[in-house]
């Protein structure tokens, strides 16, 4: 049956179709492992073998999710004790929320936090990042919804390094990566880029594939920093499918936290995922919860510049599956088709034709590997006269003087605004981007970088009473108003 798994002619050709330069699956069942690597690493044409390294991204919150179980079981930690009793500096914007957010609340998105995917990465530490949190606006109240955030992952790893007085990398290594034997297996940047049998990342740019730099999320390390093989995700899935209990037969997570662990705590519908055929219902710790054809199914996807991956488990049939690219988009098709028809096989279900539900009717355009689409904040013509009365237009080709200088919120990196030739230039997070007129007091913020997303943003400049610009406001979590930076 282990022959029988992979359908190597169906994967290699849809990387051809989609474009995708290297690829890994691993795959856990009955006791057993598969693991095996397709496709090029960089562009020499190194193959990728089941050693090659990638980054997992957001797949890396189930293994942080694992290890906030492990200090539960240990008596460490408590899923449901307010998180300001083990860290009492801990700060919320909403007061109800600092005093009862719980490590359940943040593992499963209920802290009523909006993303602000825009407060990183940033080079601060993660001391330093947790301070921010007192300054970051909610979009929801306390408990009423789930709203991904990464951020908030971030915040459940400086709980668990107060609680440990351990780094995060040393906390993995601990409690994960050393008992699981996960050799291969680090959680940040530098572990990569120094990782000599790694995927490179790329992204299609002008209908070719462009290698592109390994993005550093040290900031939020544990919603999105694991760097791992095909061969380490095996052990992964079979201490998965194995209820928490390693192959040395370490019983890691008890059975009751285990369980807890993989519950749906609360509904989610994640609007990426929309595209999978077989929709999320809920999020319980670290992992999104549905059906597969009847069967339980616990899965995650990860995505970040230039990588993407999709993990998933079906507890009840003992089956685990972990697909990773060197690639970003659109890479939901490939990586779904590819697990569903491995499940069909392991499952002795009848296979469908499941990339042929995917591949449009059209030959793919330049539009079709472009993530933009997916972010829902857009360029309009306004000039935010609805949202701040006081702002004052400014010139079409105002005084470079007056608009110059650096701007500040407590919450984010700070924004500096200067000249650069003939161009405005707007500098956030180390990168450069053109600032141009564009519709009265509106200006666009051209090619603005949040992971693998860019795309054009609207900017005010607001003016005191004395005509003097004071501040800015820049739309960078689209669920709530502008955030202000003063000058």
């Amino acid at each position: 049956m282990k022959d029988n798994i992979l359908n190597e002619d169906l994967i290699r050709s849809e990387m051809t179709y989609w474009n995708v330069p290297g690829l890994s699956v691993s795959c856990a069942f009955g006791g057993k492992t598969l693991s095996k690597g397709f496709g090029v690493r960089d562009k020499s044409g190194m193959p990728v073998d089941k050693d090659t390294v990638f980054c997992i991204a957001s797949c890396s919150k189930a293994m942080t999710s694992a290890v906030a179980a492990m200090l539960v079981t240990e008596g460490i930690l408590d899923y449901d004790r307010p998180v300001k009793e083990y860290v009492p500096d801990f700060r919320m914007f909403d007061k109800v929320a600092e005093r009862e957010t719980t490590l359940r609340d943040m593992l499963c998105h209920r802290t009523g936090l909006a993303p602000h995917d825009g407060a990183w990465p940033s080079p601060v530490s993660s001391i330093e990042f947790s301070n921010r949190f007192s300054y970051l606006r909610p979009s929801a109240p306390f408990r009423s919804k789930a709203q991904y955030s990464n951020i908030v992952y971030a915040l459940a790893g400086h709980i668990m390094e107060t609680v440990t007085k351990c780094s995060w990398p040393e906390i993995m290594e601990k409690y994960l990566f050393k008992p699981l034997e996960m050799n291969s297996t680090s959680c940040q940047a530098d572990a990569l880029v120094h990782e000599e049998n790694k995927a490179q990342p790329f992204q299609v740019t002008g209908g070719r594939l462009t290698q592109l730099k390994i993005w550093n999320v040290d900031t939020v390390a544990p919603a999105a920093s694991v760097n791992t093989n095909a061969e380490d995700m095996c052990k992964w899935l079979d201490f998965l499918i194995s209820k928490g209990r390693s192959r040395r037969g370490e019983q890691l997570i008890s059975s009751d936290v285990f369980e807890e662990m993989i519950k749906k705590q609360i509904d989610f519908t994640d609007f990426i995922e929309g595209e999978s055929l077989f929709p999320l219902d809920g999020y319980a710790l670290g992992w999104q919860t549905g059906l597969y054809r009847g069967r339980k199914i616990l899965r995650h996807t990860g995505k970040i510049e230039g990588y993407s991956s999709l993990q998933a488990f079906l507890p009840d049939e003992g089956i685990g599956v972990c697909i990773l690219l060197n690639f970003h988009s659109p890479t939901v098709s490939i990586m779904f088709t590819i697990l569903y028809d491995i499940l069909d096989r392991l499952l002795g279900l009848k296979g469908e034709e499941w990339n042929m539900k995917f591949h449009t009717k059209e030959p793919l355009t330049d539009s079709d590997f472009n993530d933009s689409f997916l972010c829902h904040v857009k360029l309009r013509q306004y000039t935010f006269s609805d949202r701040y009365p006081q702002a004052i237009p400014l010139k079409e080709d105002p005084d470079c003087a007056e608009i110059q200088g650096v701007y500040k919120n407590p919450g984010y990196d700070p924004i500096e605004i200067f000249s650069e030739g003939k161009d405005m230039i707007l500098k956030h997070r180390g990168i450069k981007n053109i600032l141009t007129p564009y519709y009265g007091g509106l200006y666009k913020v051209t090619g603005f970088k949040e992971d693998p997303l860019t795309y054009d943003l609207p900017l005010t400049f607001l003016k005191n009473v004395h005509g003097d610009v004071y501040a800015l406001g820049l739309p960078l979590e689209p669920l709530i108003s502008d955030i202000i930076f003063t000058k």
